[in-house]
Formats: structure tokens, C-alpha cells, sequence
């Protein structure tokens, strides 16, 4: 019997975004729960490509050379993650950030007798790899992925593109405004007003940011001035929504065309002041009850929801979206992530694991399906 070739698949971790680690984090745990037999897997960084961006700190672009040059760079977590995330996982990603190799030489290998990768699986959350570029690089080296295209993948990211595709598609978002960096100085009285306007409590947070990186509760005038200026030290825009009250839920959809699934509704009870970046990470802070505890038509209503917002962006393969059930009985739509969290802990592999599907299992047929694109 002839021996079958491994697939050779890149699983592309790390990055430059805010959320390195917790895109580490998912890499390798995508790395390691990929079946053997059938996959060659590669740990792959795509900061090793970034050492002149000049958006990037030096310590960062120091990083990025040593990547390029060297790989297997021992992870230095930053003091926002040894303070914010549990002990077991920030071991979890210093130990697997060792395994990593730059995207410079394993995107494009040199030599014949270097096989390229069949497929990528794009494991980067935020800026520069949830955004759209990473997918859009890939698209120019012609290596199929896992996940969202370019239009979309930039349309989930931007919070401003997104509520105005999902509204105009009749899905109910929050109201709110949207601040600029450039114009703050000589608009800042009338934007705190028309801010205030929406009434308190508000939510403040960066438009282009995930895992709620910035994102700031304001309950009093007193505190919305500063809270934007702080949420302009990550983006040149800022949005200011009204702060809903109710359930929160979260609906992964995975498949694509006739096979769109939605999963579970997962209800989201935080002992924290709301689903912050340490609640998002840290078990004890945060129950994830799956399946929600909401009536069944109240279930299939969001899981609709959900399935109209991955539709209205246009994304594949995976997605999660997350909704606010208000007590006056309104579903709100609050964002959808392209590339949410995807440890065997994380919301959607939760979800699918009520649904019987396991989080090797889940990986497998998110590959299966992006090397049946280019077939």
C-alpha cells in the first residue's frame, strides 16, 4: 500500500496585534489537536515579516528580527498578561511560543526540496491578521485558508462597517457615535454632547480592537472625556454606545452554503463589572453555560440572528457573533468575530462540543473546507 502524504498545514499564531499571546494561545492549541497521521503542522509567526513596520514598538520589531533570523524565540509576556491571565495559560503559551518559525521562510521556502503548505490556518486575532492582510497575503501566494475573506474579514473588524452592514440588513444594533482622533480638539464639547445625549451608562471602546481591549464603562459625564482620550492610544476612532442590559449571548455559526450551521446559544454570566479582557480568560471569573439557560424560542431566535449576521458580512467557514437579549425582549446584535477564540475552552469549540462535535474534529473540517476552495 502506498503511504499518503501528509497535509502540510501552516497554523499562523502570534502576530503584532494586542492580542498576541491569546492568538498564541489559540495557534497552539489548534497545533496541537490537529491529528498527526493526517497533518504536518507548522507553528507559524507572521511578526518574523514585520521587522519595519513602522506601526510596531522597537521591542517589537526587535522580536520580529529575532523571528526572521533565528525562530523559536522564548515568549516575554507583557506585565498586561502576567497580571490579567491565569498562571496554566500563560505557561501554556511562553512553553508553545518556542515552537514557532517565521512566516519569512515558511510561507515561501527556499529550495526544491522544501514542500510548501497545502492550506493555512489563520489563528491571529485583531490588527493584522483578523483585519483582512493576513488573508489578503495569503490570497497573493495563492495558499488557500481557514476562515473569512479579505471584504469580510475587514468589514467584521471594523466595529463602524459592521454595524452599518448589519443594520442595513435589519439587524438591530446599539446606538451610538463614532469620535475621530483628528477631529476630537475642535469637536470635543459638541461629540461629549451628542455622546451624552444617548443617556448613561455608555460603553467606550476602540473601533478596530478585540478580546475588549480598551473598552471602558462610563457612567457619569465626568469620566466620558477621559475614557475617549484613552481609547484614541489604540485607534484614530472611537466609539461611544449605549450600554445595554440583559442576557449575554453568543451564537458560533460554522459550514458554509447549504451546510451553514448555527451552534448552541451560549449565555455569558460575569462575576466582573462586564466580559472584560481578564473575564474573557479566567474561569473563575466568568461562567459560559451552554446550552443558555433561555427559552427554545428565544434560542432560535438569536441562533437566526447570528446566521443573518454571517450571511450579511459575508464570512465562511467559522464565525461567532455576540448579542445582548434586552429584558424588553429586543435581540441586539453587538459584534461579530471572524476568527474568534479557538482553544479547546474558547466559546465556539464549547458550543460544538454540545454538539457533539470535538475540538479536533472541529479543526479537521475547518481545513476540510478551505482546501475544497481551491480543489
Amino acid at each position: 500500500m502506498i503511504a499518503t502524504q501528509r497535509i502540510r498545514v501552516g497554523v499562523l499564531a502570534g502576530g503584532a496585534s494586542s492580542e498576541r499571546e491569546i492568538s498564541l494561545a489559540t495557534g497552539i492549541e489548534i497545533a496541537a489537536h490537529l491529528d498527526a497521521a493526517r497533518y504536518e503542522v507548522t507553528l507559524i509567526d507572521p511578526l518574523a515579516l514585520m521587522a519595519d513596520n513602522a506601526a510596531l514598538t522597537d521591542e517589537q520589531r526587535a522580536h520580529a528580527r529575532a523571528l526572521a533570523e533565528h525562530a523559536g524565540v522564548m515568549e516575554e509576556l507583557p506585565e498586561r498578561d502576567r497580571r490579567e491571565l491565569p498562571a496554566a495559560l500563560q505557561e501554556r503559551i511562553v512553553k508553545g511560543s518556542s515552537g514557532l518559525v517565521g512566516a519569512n521562510s515558511a510561507l515561501i521556502p527556499a529550495g526544491k526540496e522544501h514542500r510548501r503548505l497545502d492550506v493555512c490556518f489563520v489563528a491571529i486575532h485583531g490588527q493584522w491578521g483578523e483585519d483582512g492582510t493576513i488573508q489578503g497575503m495569503l490570497e497573493l501566494l495563492g495558499i488557500p485558508y481557514v476562515g473569512s475573506g479579505v471584504l469580510a474579514s475587514a468589514l467584521a473588524m471594523d466595529k463602524v462597517m459592521a454595524k452599518t452592514v448589519l443594520a442595513a440588513s435589519g439587524l438591530e444594533v446599539p446606538a451610538g457615535i463614532v469620535v475621530s482622533r483628528t477631529g476630537w480638539p475642535e469637536e470635543r464639547e459638541s461629540a461629549l454632547a451628542r455622546a451624552e445625549d444617548l443617556g448613561f451608562p455608555l460603553v467606550v471602546k476602540p473601533v478596530r480592537q478585540g478580546s475588549s481591549v480598551g473598552v471602558v464603562m462610563v457612567d457619569a459625564s465626568d469620566g466620558l472625556s477621559a475614557a475617549i482620550e484613552a481609547g484614541f492610544a489604540l485607534d484614530d476612532r472611537v466609539m461611544v454606545e449605549e450600554r445595554l442590559h440583559g442576557t449575554e449571548l453568543t451564537v458560533g455559526v460554522i459550514g458554509n452554503g447549504s451546510e451553514l450551521r448555527a451552534l448552541p446559544v451560549i449565555e455569558i454570566a460575569t462575576k466582573a463589572e462586564f466580559f472584560d479582557y481578564r473575564a474573557k480568560y479566567d474561569p473563575e471569573l466568568t461562567d459560559e453555560i451552554c446550552p443558555a439557560r433561555i427559552s427554545d424560542e428565544l434560542a432560535l431566535r438569536v441562533q437566526d440572528v447570528a446566521l443573518a449576521a454571517h450571511r450579511a458580512l459575508g464570512c465562511r467557514d467559522l464565525s461567532r457573533t455576540d448579542m445582548i437579549a434586552t429584558e424588553d425582549g429586543r435581540v441586539v446584535t453587538l459584534e461579530v468575530n471572524t476568527i474568534p477564540g479557538m482553544t479547546a475552552n474558547s466559546l465556539l469549540p464549547k458550543a460544538a462540543r454540545v454538539a457533539g462535535i470535538d475540538f479536533g474534529e472541529l479543526c479537521g473540517r475547518l481545513i476540510e473546507a478551505a482546501l475544497a476552495r481551491s480543489a
